[in-house]
């Protein structure tokens, strides 16, 4: 199905199906703070947890959960030299407390590949290739397998019932399914978004929005793409973009398109991200104008023409209504964080295995630093504090669950 063209306004509000182009031109200047994959908004849509005893009330309540492999204490992991037959056991964490342990096995639905390990309305979700087959599982228990080596880029609970957005471990196309079934498959087109971009919420690019299961993706080759949107299955071609355009990022929110393109008046934009946001719509990513040179920083949602500066070096962006905070890893292992009012850095070499590592609510900016010495133990950065994670191993991945005040 083809969707109408319709007038293309910037910051405008257009009906359904027609594409905001995010290209408003960068101011001149540029100034340096003192620096989701979790919006508060998104997460408030999963299963909320249960209140944290002593909340202030008129608050929202934060549950900080986090997942983690564990090896014999005789199993140098770094080296990893019997990957896949080596013993391990996979952990889940609510706010510092274990609440769920898996031996692994051979028919386990899980892998110690930390891509692989999804948190979601706080349950574990787990994904493994074996015999030619991909596994899922929820809680350590398989929930459906299907042929064909993919792995996840989205995730949607709907009641009783699951729908998967995967894409094969090589080669285009994508699958969209649900309990295993395939409702959509395409051996052509790449979904937008991942379980681990920060920008998209802890589904990834599979999520709902007006009512509506959705994800974006685009098709085609370089000079001749198109792009699509697809709403509870209906594929609806979006026929505003043109087949040369290169489209950063693509959303819906509220049942419009957002689309984020690299040409800025007097700037571009070389890799991008957008965030909806209730006042507007913010953009991170890597800039580069005839002021400030190339730098990642974010554009502000009210004004949309005051550009910030957090980072000269290449850095993960994460950003809330409250805040933003740059996450960069050097050659030399040491991660970098940059936020509100102040920066930091990791004492010893770590691992960074992926962006899920780290997430942001609010203000509250949450780190896993996976030390690459095998004999310390992994830590988490919590605000401005550290805490220890009694693992011989490491953190696979970090999120959040933000239950609202009722009013």
């Amino acid at each position: 199905m083809k969707a109408p063209t319709l007038s293309l306004l910037i910051l405008a509000g257009l009906a359904l199906a027609a594409c905001v182009f995010l290209d408003e031109p960068l101011s001149n200047g540029s100034s340096r703070t003192d620096a989701a994959q979790h919006r508060p908004d998104s997460l408030s849509r999963e299963s909320p947890s249960k209140d944290t005893p002593g909340a202030p009330p008129g608050r929202p309540d934060t549950t900080l959960w986090w997942s983690a492999v564990r090896f014999p204490d005789d199993y140098d992991w770094q080296r990893d030299t019997a990957y896949g037959a080596a013993g391990f056991e996979l952990l889940l964490f609510r706010n510092g407390t274990p609440v769920l342990t898996l031996a692994s096995g051979p028919d386990a639905p899980f892998c110690p590949d930390p891509d692989r390990h999804h948190i979601l309305s706080g349950h574990l979700y787990t994904e493994r290739m074996a015999g030619g087959q991909t596994l899922i599982g929820r809680d350590g228990k398989e929930l459906f397998r299907f042929d064909g080596r993919e792995f996840l880029v989205g995730l949607l609970e709907d009641g009783e019932d699951l729908y998967t957005l995967s894409r094969p471990s090589s080669g285009q196309g994508f699958a969209l399914r649900k309990n295993g079934q395939p409702l959509i498959l395409r051996t052509d087109g790449t979904p937008y978004g991942t379980l681990s971009d920060p920008s998209y919420g802890p589904g990834g690019a599979l999520y709902r929005d007006d009512g509506k299961r959705v994800f974006c993706y685009r098709g085609g080759s370089v000079l001749n793409y198109t792009y699509y949107l697809v709403r509870d299955e209906e594929e609806i071609r979006l026929d505003q973009l043109l087949p040369s355009q290169s489209v950063l990022d693509l959303k819906q929110h509220d049942g419009k398109v957002f689309t984020l393109l690299p040409s800025f008046l007097r700037s571009m934009l070389y890799e991008g991200s957008i965030w909806p946001e209730d006042k507007g719509y913010a953009v991170t990513g890597c800039f580069s104008d005839g002021v400030a040179g190339v730098f990642w920083g974010w554009l502000e949602a009210d004004s949309w023409t005051t550009q910030h500066l957090l980072s000269r070096e290449r850095a993960v962006l994460y950003h809330s209504p409250e805040a933003t905070w740059g996450l960069a890893a050097g050659n030399d292992g040491i991660l970098r964080w940059y936020g509100p009012g102040r920066e930091g850095r990791s004492e010893v070499p770590c691992h960074f295995f992926s962006p899920a590592c780290a997430t942001l609510v609010g203000e509250r900016f949450v780190l896993a630093l996976n030390p690459k010495d095998i004999h310390q133990r992994p830590q988490l950065l919590d605000g401005g504090g550290l805490k220890e994670v009694d693992v011989y191993g490491y953190v696979s991945r970090v999120a959040a669950e933000v239950r609202l005040p009722a009013n």
